[in-house]
C-alpha cells in the first residue's frame, strides 16, 4: 500500500474520486494505484499529475516511491 499517497490525499481533504478526476483516471484505477496493485513503477506522466494535483514536488514523490520500493524489497527477503 502507498500509505504516503493516502496521507497526502487525506491531508488535502480529497476523496479518491476527486483525486482520480483531477488525474483524469477512474476511481477504481486510482484506488488500485493507492493500494499498490497498479503502477508498481509509476510512469512520469502520473508522477507529474500527482505533483500538480497534490501540490508536492516530483522529487518528493520520487523519494516516497523509492522508500516503498526499498520496503518491498526488504519484505521479500
Amino acid at each position: 500500500m502507498r500509505q504516503w499517497l493516502k496521507n497526502l490525499r487525506t491531508e488535502k481533504k480529497l476523496t479518491m474520486k476527486e483525486l482520480a478526476t483531477k488525474l483524469g483516471i477512474s476511481e477504481s484505477y486510482y484506488c488500485a494505484i493507492e493500494n499498490g496493485d497498479r503502477q508498481k513503477n509509476m510512469d512520469i506522466t502520473l508522477v507529474a499529475a500527482l505533483s500538480a494535483a497534490l501540490g508536492v514536488s516530483i522529487s518528493a514523490i520520487a523519494q516516497y516511491e523509492s522508500d516503498v520500493q526499498a520496503a518491498t524489497r526488504s519484505a521479500s527477503m
